[in-house]
């Protein structure tokens, strides 16, 4: 059983946050790579009524994975930001009792 203390390393919090952005970001790329593919495919003349059909329930959750892709970005943002606040919060300690800076 724990101490009931958190810790969080705050430039790692960052690291994690710009990680996460980033997956964020790769996802987004890949999704719509998909969807192009599939957008082309279901323009088709070729393509048969059941093809047509599989092609546009895929591109039914456009709207989704776009929500789902900025609530990832967004939890990103969040640990960035929540690390600047405990660094910006230390250094404000440090210069109320007198000392530097570490970051």
């Amino acid at each position: 059983m724990g101490n009931g203390i958190f810790g969080a390393d705050p430039t790692e919090m960052r690291a994690k946050g710009e990680h996460i952005r980033d997956v964020s970001s790769s996802f987004v790329e890949n999704y719509k790579k998909i969807f192009s593919t599939v957008e082309e495919m279901t323009t088709s003349n070729y393509l048969s009524p059941e093809a047509y059909a599989i092609g546009q329930n895929i591109l039914s959750y456009s709207e989704e994975l776009e929500n789902m892709a900025k609530v990832i970005d967004n939890y990103g943002v969040y640990c960035i930001n929540a690390g600047n606040r405990v660094i910006s919060n230390q250094n404000d300690i440090i210069d109320g009792i007198g000392g530097g800076h570490n970051e």
